[in-house]
């Protein structure tokens, strides 16, 4: 029976009219309709406020279907059942209208599940107000309709908010089987598409997708992600450092531009260094991870992830080897090193062809279990020697170019199971010497180039090896000219102690290094022509350039070596490093290892909130009259030079006396980033003990985005006169 309306109802009731009406003209008004900043303020509150009239609008949608008899009662229910509706229509409405400002702002899209959540919630205003208005229809079906065509579309809008909000399947997500990206073959992967884009997928589309282009970026679609966002480009090919996504991902995780935000997943330091080598090497879209060089760091890192079935994956097996075993095994003339970062794989090159014999390569044995490159060329290797490199049974690759192998003994290297690359250049191998590799199991390229096969021998030689890439070499005599690339520094350290033999080199025969080391431009006439090494004896810049006749010579290279004369026994840290720019420990500031331009790669140590401070022991006192600090400064990141450097020393940490102070020029705006090298000098001083601290900045200045925050320091050696 219809009740009496009584003045609630009834003001309520045109006030919900009214409520509808500007909804409607909200939403046909779409973006020719100005918001001011304050109403601006009241969408933000929608995810706020839209939980209140779920909770009226399911109540007021179950009360018509229970049926009391006392009419007392009925009265009371129908009066509770007018209320919750009038409510929970009204709040809808002003959840309706919030939701309309919101989705004004940047970032999101007209289209997609926005467009259906807009509509939606548009829907169910519309229904909960026939629910109220004709909640006392006298055809019983028509409130229960509208009660389960409202709860209905409470669902439907729901679920559009929930993707707009956190992304495609939110809701349905704890019952779906996890997203398993397709088993590719190694070598049939593609390098974005399966290794790059599922990283993507998973940290970052949930907020830069079309529904829900945050900060203007929407990453499902390539066009879209290289044109950037509201913030500038996404990342800028070739250089990850001044890319803005390489740039988010290592800010703090407590600053509010850091990405992901707080609280949602976040990379892996093998994500993130994915995504770095991706984009240094030009974030190409459509690249083979199987063109990359078999020792890439990237392609050891999208190796590891793919994990592709049926393929080898016995790299990844391979167990880790004493890094104390590794230290003692290098010396002037050979260097042994991990083919990428926390990797067990080790690649072994010797230097200064008047100090090799085949015993250093015995040395080696010890290790044989993680060596899988050797690069001996231009070295005296025998045919004899073969025997012994053929003990090496986890080689993948073996450069012998230009050594006095004749290939007569080339048949023991069948012998090796994973050998893939073997070069003979430049050594006098015939066809009939070559023939002995078709037993090797896994080859796959043949460097022959200036060898003695002729160009039929070449042909035949390919037929003879039909999966296996046989490298004949490049002739540009008679070409148009082309620019030689820039010589390569072998060495994997660049601080060292009284001496260094320093190795440059470059793939093209007959190219020429000319070299200067006083700071001047070296060129292709009067410059000093490059050896086989270099001996450096004290702090050194060398630039060089490659040239040939018939090239351009190649662009200058810079590369810089400070030497520590003494080096500590022991390195503690007494305040320790923050976030994840923990490096290893005390350990990365005197690992003769410099960082570069790529923060995160675990060669920094970072401090924040609190100072760095070290103590060093010498076991016998040294004369010291100079620390240095190895620093950078990336001011978009928040890294600034120090504010203040101490260097305190003594006989021990209980009689230390400050050697010197120095406060380092502030960070300029619009400095480049850089690495900055701070000299502490002092009057020459016995000290067995040294204390060291290095503060971070307090406040950083007024003109930076970061205005009154603390800054960073990022520190990776320390060494001593």
């Amino acid at each position: 029976m219809k009740q009496p309306q009584i003045k609630w109802q009834y003001l309520g009731g045109r006030l919900l009219f009214a409520c509808n009406i500007f909804v409607l003209v909200l939403l046909l008004a779409g973006d020719r309709l100005a918001v001011p900043s304050w109403l601006q303020v009241a969408g933000r509150m929608h995810p706020l406020v839209l939980h209140f009239p779920i909770v009226l609008l399911m109540l007021g949608a179950v009360l018509p279907f229970i049926r009391l008899r006392e009419p007392e009662a009925a009265r009371w229910k129908d009066q509770l059942t007018a209320g919750l509706l009038l409510l929970g229509a009204l709040s809808t409405a002003v959840t309706v209208m919030m939701g309309l400002f919101l989705s004004r702002e940047e970032g999101y899209p007209a289209d997609g599940a926005l467009f259906w959540h807009k509509w939606g919630g548009a829907l169910l205003l519309w229904t909960a107000s026939a629910c109220y208005w004709l909640r006392d229809s006298i055809k019983i079906w028509v409130p229960k309709t509208l009660s389960v065509a409202m709860v209905a579309l409470l669902m439907i809008t729901g679920h559009f908010g929930a993707v707009v909000t956190h992304g495609e399947n939110f809701v349905l997500a704890p019952v779906t089987p996890a997203y398993q990206a397709p088993q590719v073959p190694l070598e049939q992967a593609e390098l974005f598409a399966h290794v790059v884009r599922p990283i993507l997928e998973e940290k970052c589309m949930s907020c830069h997708n079309p529904s829900k282009a945050k900060g203007g970026l929407d990453m499902k679609a390539e066009d879209k992600m290289l044109s950037g966002g509201k913030n500038g480009k996404l990342f800028i090919p070739g250089d990850p450092a001044a890319s803005l996504l390489m740039l988010r991902l290592h800010l703090p995780e407590a600053d509010k531009k850091h990405m992901p935000p707080a609280g949602k997943p976040q990379l892996t330091d093998d994500e993130i260094a994915i995504l770095h080598h991706w984009i240094q090497q030009g974030a190409d879209f459509k690249g083979m991870v199987k063109a990359l060089p078999a020792q890439d760091t990237l392609r050891l890192l999208a190796a590891a992830r793919l994990q592709p079935a049926g393929t080898d994956n016995s790299l990844a097996q391979l167990p880790h080897a004493d890094e104390s075993l590794i230290a003692k095994l290098n010396n002037n003339y050979r260097v042994l090193y991990p083919v990428a970062l926390n990797a067990a794989p080790l690649v072994a090159n010797w230097y200064n062809k008047d100090k090799f014999d085949i015993a250093s390569v015995k040395e080696l044995l010890p290790v044989k279990a993680q060596l899988t490159e050797i690069h001996l060329q231009k070295m005296p290797v025998t045919d004899a020697d073969l025997e012994v490199l053929a003990q090496f049974k986890e080689l993948r690759v073996l450069n012998l170019s230009f050594t006095q192998v004749t290939g007569k003994t080339l048949g023991a290297l069948a012998k090796l199971p994973h050998l893939e690359s073997l070069s003979v250049s430049g050594a006098p191998v015939t066809l009939e010497h070559l023939l002995a590799l078709k037993k090797a199991p896994a080859l796959k390229k043949l460097y022959v180039w200036n060898t003695a096969l002729t160009a039929e021998d070449m042909q035949k030689a390919q037929a003879a090896f039909p999966q296996v890439a046989v490298v004949k070499g490049f002739d540009n005599e008679n070409s148009e000219r082309l620019k030689l690339n820039q010589p390569t520094l072998v060495n994997t350290n660049s601080v060292f102690g009284k001496n260094m033999q320093l190795v440059l080199k470059h793939p093209v025969k007959g190219v020429e290094i000319r070299y200067t080391t006083d700071g001047s431009a070296p060129d292709s006439l009067q410059s000093p022509v490059f050896g086989d090494s270099l001996l450096l004896t004290q702090s050194t810049v060398v630039r060089a350039i490659a040239c040939k006749k018939g090239w351009y010579a190649s662009d200058p290279v810079q590369y810089s070596f400070s030497q520590s004369t003494y080096r500590p026994d022991s390195m503690a840290l007494t305040s320790f490093p923050e976030g994840q720019y923990v490096g290893e420990g005390a350990k990365t500031l005197m690992d003769e290892k410099k960082g570069d331009f790529n923060y995160g790669n675990g060669k920094w140590l970072g401090f924040n909130s609190r100072p760095m401070d070290a103590v060093v022991l010498f076991a016998e006192a040294v004369p010291l009259k100079q620390v240095s600090f190895s620093t950078f400064r990336h001011l978009d990141a928040y890294i600034f030079p120090p504010e203040q450097i101490e260097v305190w020393g003594g006989t021990d940490a209980k009689h230390l006396r400050l050697l010197k102070k120095l406060s380092p020029p502030p960070g300029q705006k619009g400095e480049p980033n850089s690495t900055i090298t701070y000299d502490c000098s002092f009057p020459e001083t016995q000290v067995s003990c040294l204390k060291i601290v290095v503060k971070p900045i307090a406040k950083l200045p007024q003109w930076h985005p970061g205005k009154g925050n603390r800054g960073w320091a990022f520190v990776d050696e320390v060494m001593f006169n």
